[in-house]
């Protein structure tokens, strides 16, 4: 009598080649992400130290020779380019920017969740004007350092920080995580990484931020962030378990 021989089912037997890689590409962006949520742990700690720095001890003492080094870099273009960093931060263009990415990112990629996410990002940014309210910092003075411009509000946190932060910020994590290898991925990450460095040194540069400012941006930036990219990845998770048990039902 002829043995019949027995396979088990993989969970991905007879699925398609495109959702086989959609499965691996999350199942990558679940790994990729752990590190910067660990920083953003620390990160949001270290917020806190800022601003109790900030409310108790007023630190200008220090903040006022860091930006008068800062301002001392102006050789070839650095002035324009550091007006370029800052100018996508301004009113109305800081709300066009992110608009035009998330619609993008919807309608031309249909990320339909991601852009959600990116949408949650740039909306927590707002959370900036609710400690500016709280903490009431005046902005750098033109008897003390130079002053470009004539800003206006609050300056602590350093809204422009806490924006780019944020929005760049998850954009660098969605390609980072996304993205295929090649020029186009490359671009997008240095672009990104750079907005979110130069942006801390234009707002210094500009005499619109003192650095503690910039440092209180950045930590309370990168914290909310890190909630942005753990909901993230628990949707991640669920689709790709959720894709696994279809697999085995079949």
């Amino acid at each position: 009598m002829e043995s019949k021989s027995h396979t088990i089912a993989t969970p991905y037997e007879g699925s398609g080649q495109e959702e086989q890689q959609e499965v691996r590409k999350h199942g990558r962006a679940l790994i990729r992400g752990r590190a910067l949520v660990a920083l953003g742990i620390a990160l949001l700690c270290v917020f806190g130290l800022v601003t109790s720095a900030v409310v108790l001890l007023n630190p200008v003492t220090l903040d006022v020779p860091i930006t008068k080094g800062v301002q001392e870099l102006n050789f070839g273009p650095f002035g324009a380019l550091m007006a370029a960093v800052s100018w996508p931060g301004f009113q109305p263009y800081n709300y066009v920017f992110p608009l035009v990415a998330i619609i993008g990112v919807a309608a031309l990629l249909k990320r339909v969740v991601e852009a959600a996410f990116l949408a949650l990002a740039s909306l927590a940014s707002g959370l900036d004007e609710v400690v500016k309210a709280l903490v009431h910092r005046g902005r750098p003075s033109a008897d003390l350092v130079h002053v470009i411009g004539h800003p206006i509000g609050y300056s602590f946190p350093s809204g422009h920080v806490t924006e780019y932060t944020l929005f760049f910020g998850f954009s660098f994590y969605l390609v980072f995580t996304l993205m295929r290898h090649g020029w186009a991925r490359t671009l997008l990450l240095v672009f990104c990484a750079a907005m979110i460095a130069l942006v801390g040194v234009s707002r210094i540069w500009l005499g619109a931020h003192w650095a503690s400012d910039v440092l209180g941006g950045y930590t309370l930036g990168l914290g909310v962030l890190l909630l942005v990219i753990w909901g993230y990845r628990g949707w991640e998770e669920r689709k790709v378990v959720g894709t696994t048990d279809d697999r085995w039902r079949q």
